[in-house]
């Protein structure tokens, strides 16, 4: 005897009904605003999008400040990035505190005329020659301003001839970066 099942026309008919129905019911859905969960992107699709944000962020941050840098210089100015200089010390004036061949992270100071004893700054000279060197005496003036004695912290040098004005500040030392 033979197992077999027929159809009949009304039940493929009814079938076919049937499954029109469950794909209008399934575009619907679709085409309707889901919960917020399911708007949400997967956890891997968040990562990426994250690592592309901070990615093109940072390459911005890199052209930004390449081109800062290049316009300071060609106009003759010390670059700096957000207030920040950024100097290699080519000297042993400051030996030991700060090795030749060191670089110096300098922020611009808000209030030049507010520096103290033992702060290390970055000045030019009256001559034009940049140098960083520790502040050792604070002299007020008479007509109110105020000046700065400096010195190498290498013991073999002697405070400078010269005494630091507050408008011949560029910098006042945040960090040290020994390369040697």
């Amino acid at each position: 005897m033979s197992s077999t099942k027929y159809t009949t026309p009304e039940q493929i008919a009814e079938m076919r009904r049937e499954l029109l129905h469950e794909k209008h019911k399934l575009h619907k859905l679709q085409g309707q605003d889901l919960s917020w969960k399911s708007r949400l992107p997967s956890g891997k699709s968040m990562i990426q999008l994250s690592s592309w944000i901070v990615f093109s962020a940072l390459v911005l941050l890199l052209v930004t400040s390449i081109i800062s840098i290049n316009l300071a210089k060609n106009r003759g100015e010390i670059p700096n990035i957000w207030g920040f200089q950024l100097f290699s010390v080519e000297s042993g004036s400051m030996e030991p505190t700060l090795p030749i061949g060191s670089l110096i992270v300098s922020r611009i100071p808000k209030e030049p005329g507010s520096l103290t004893i033992g702060d290390i700054v970055t000045f030019r000279t009256i001559s034009g020659i940049i140098v960083t060197h520790r502040i050792i005496e604070v002299i007020f003036n008479y007509d109110g301003t105020v000046a700065y004695r400096t010195k190498g912290d290498n013991p073999k040098n002697s405070p400078d001839p010269e005494l630091l004005t507050e408008d011949r500040v560029i910098g006042l030392l945040v960090a040290k970066i020994p390369l040697t």
